[in-house]
């Protein structure tokens, strides 16, 4: 006989409410919201120039690969964006943050797959000759808010201007 194993997230609770009527008894699963909050302020962008965009990543598995989260904002016109993400669980997340300098939704890239927009990582984690660990850019949430600050940067313009 085969055995089943279903796994629950821990934020999950069950309820059982009972329906006298018919004698039965209906489960459904339902999911309180997670205590987690990231609050993200990104500074280093053009002011009033296109959006700014933060991927979040709940693993190294997931990291720079497939986003767990996405957030977009305008720039305003004095540079400062922030975003948040709500209903966290609590762990290790990494974020990185871009300024999509021409609205194509897309981070751009140019020779051996350098970013020719503004990017940054968490935890200050910063890019030498590849993108960062997970480990490196891991920041910890837990219950309640966390607050954040990337600074994005011009990789590209940087190596341009020292070569």
């Amino acid at each position: 006989m085969a055995a089943f194993l279903f796994a629950l997230p821990l934020a999950a609770a069950l309820v059982l409410p009972v329906q006298a009527e018919d004698g039965l008894a209906t489960a459904s699963l339902t999911a309180p919201a997670l205590p987690g909050v990231l609050e993200i302020a990104v500074d280093g962008t053009k002011a009033g120039v296109g959006t700014v965009r933060v991927n979040l990543y709940a693993s190294k598995a997931a990291f720079l690969k497939q986003e767990d989260a996405q957030a977009e904002v305008a720039v305003p016109e004095d540079g400062a964006s922030k975003l948040t993400f709500a209903d966290l669980a609590p762990g290790e997340y990494a974020a990185v943050a871009y300024q999509d300098l021409n609205g194509n939704g897309e981070l751009d890239r140019g020779l051996f797959g350098i970013p020719l927009e503004p990017i940054g990582f968490s935890n200050g984690a910063v890019p030498v000759f590849s993108a960062p660990d997970f480990e490196d850019a891991a920041v910890s949430v837990a219950d309640g808010a966390t607050a954040i600050e990337i600074t994005v940067r011009n990789l590209a313009g940087a190596r341009r201007a020292g070569s």
